[in-house]
């Protein structure tokens, strides 16, 4: 064997060595990673709608709309309404007492935000169940609801809440 021959011979199997030795720690170190699991960070959302349940309790003037042209007018009606309140009362658990859709007798309900940062009234459980009501808005004691059910959503239109003066 002559000396060009050996010396590409011993420089090719370093060569191959260096690649299988870098494919080794490649290796390794996704092994690595594999052997040591961490729980996954919850994402906690900000909620879209800054409220309490202590800012839901009190009396309200209530009226609902099917076109947001209709807002206004609805806001008038509903402070109109404060003639015959719509009490949300304080719940025995933390949350507050209102009528679910279709319900005679108010039952307590809770505050529940979804991932996504919704802001949802319902009985205890997920947010955004069909039992549910999301909270579009917030502000200046004005609350503006949706039912989270379809059909529900069709017959009562959105809700609009308007705190009534304290007399």
């Amino acid at each position: 064997m002559s000396a060009d021959l050996f010396a590409k011979t011993l420089a090719e199997a370093r060569q191959g060595r260096t690649v299988q030795a870098s494919i080794l720690l490649g290796c390794a170190a996704l092994l690595a990673g594999c052997g040591t699991s961490s729980a996954p960070t919850p994402v906690v959302a900000t909620p879209t709608v800054a409220v309490t349940s202590e800012e839901l309790v009190g009396k309200w003037g209530l009226a609902s709309y099917r076109e947001e042209t209709d807002k206004v007018r609805t806001e008038a009606a509903a402070k109109a309404a404060c003639s015959n309140p719509y009490v949300i009362g304080k719940g025995a658990q933390g949350g507050v007492t209102m009528h679910l859709a279709d319900q005679a007798t108010p039952q307590e309900v809770y505050l529940k935000t979804a991932s996504d940062g919704g802001v949802y009234i319902g009985p205890q459980g997920k947010p955004g169940e069909r039992a549910d009501r999301q909270i579009l808005s917030y502000d200046k004691g004005v609350m503006v609801t949706r039912w989270v059910d379809p059909g529900v959503a069709k017959r009562y239109g959105t809700m609009m809440f308007v705190r009534c003066a304290v007399a």
